[in-house]
């Protein structure tokens, strides 16, 4: 038997845990608060360099979609196996599909800049991505 947890309590314990989203709106300069019981909190698409090119699939609580990168920093950044990342890139959207296109446009942008990297990288329409999803 399972006791459903009450919407308020599991946003108090995500940010306990740490879960919480801690950035900023770039249009409004608001916190970024989401709704924990809608799902995951971002989808991302793995650049061929180890970064990770981001949006969220639910809206947040003021009705934006976002859509940001994961940059490797320190160590192993360039080599594609960095430990540390930082969010880069943030930008926030009125629609979903505005927010996929960008994180997609992202990662095409950065295949461009390094076609050593991966086998797709000139013939990037041929590859369909896969999107890993985060809870």
């Amino acid at each position: 038997m399972s006791i459903p947890i009450p919407l308020d309590v599991q946003e108090i314990m995500a940010e306990i845990a740490g879960i919480a989203f801690t950035a900023r709106n770039p249009k409004t300069k608001k916190p970024i608060k989401f709704q924990i019981s809608k799902g995951h909190s971002y989808i991302y698409f793995r650049g061929k360099s180890g970064n990770d090119y981001c949006y969220t699939p639910h809206p947040d609580l003021d009705g934006w979609f976002y859509s940001f990168a994961y940059v490797g920093v320190g160590s192993g950044s360039r080599s594609g196996k960095a430990k540390r990342f930082t969010m880069k890139h943030l930008r926030c959207h009125r629609k979903r599909k505005d927010a996929r296109s960008r994180a997609l446009s992202l990662r095409a942008a950065e295949q461009k800049m390094h076609p050593t990297l991966g086998e797709f990288a000139a013939s990037d329409s041929e590859f369909s991505p896969t999107p890993k999803r985060v809870i």
